[in-house]
C-alpha cells in the first residue's frame, strides 16, 4: 500500500510509503486522509514523510485539504521528518508557517 496508518495513544502516525509523493498519488492520498478524519474520526494525525525524497505542488495541496477537514472538527496534522528537498517544497510554498515540523516522532506524538 501506498499510505498506511497505525495508532499510538490518541495520535494516528500516516506513513507515506512511496519516494515520489506526486499528482500520481495524491488523489489517493487525499481520499486516505477524508476517510481517517470524516468515516473513522481521527482527529490527530502525524504525517510520516521519511521515505519521500521528492513532493510536489499536487500532493501538498491534497495534504492542505486534509489539514482543512482536520481542523473543521477541531483536530490537526502535523508533520514527521522531511528530507531535505521535501523540506525545500514546504519552505517554498511557505506550508513551513502552516503545519509543525518535527524530527522525532516521539515529540512529535507528544506535541498533541
Amino acid at each position: 500500500m501506498n499510505f498506511t496508518y497505525e495508532d499510538h495513544s490518541a495520535v494516528t502516525v500516516v506513513r507515506i510509503n512511496v519516494p515520489r509523493a506526486t499528482a500520481d498519488v495524491s488523489k489517493e492520498f487525499k481520499t486516505f486522509l477524508f476517510d481517517l478524519v470524516d468515516n473513522q474520526k481521527h482527529q490527530r494525525i502525524l504525517v510520516d514523510f521519511s521515505k519521500v525524497e521528492f513532493a510536489d505542488s499536487s500532493f501538498l495541496g491534497s495534504l492542505v485539504s486534509g489539514l482543512k477537514k482536520s481542523t473543521a472538527i477541531k483536530g490537526d496534522i502535523k508533520i514527521l521528518s522531511l528530507q531535505q528537498p521535501v523540506r525545500t517544497m514546504f519552505e517554498l510554498t511557505r506550508l513551513y508557517k502552516v503545519f509543525e515540523i518535527f524530527d522525532n516522532e516521539s515529540d512529535a506524538i507528544k506535541s498533541f
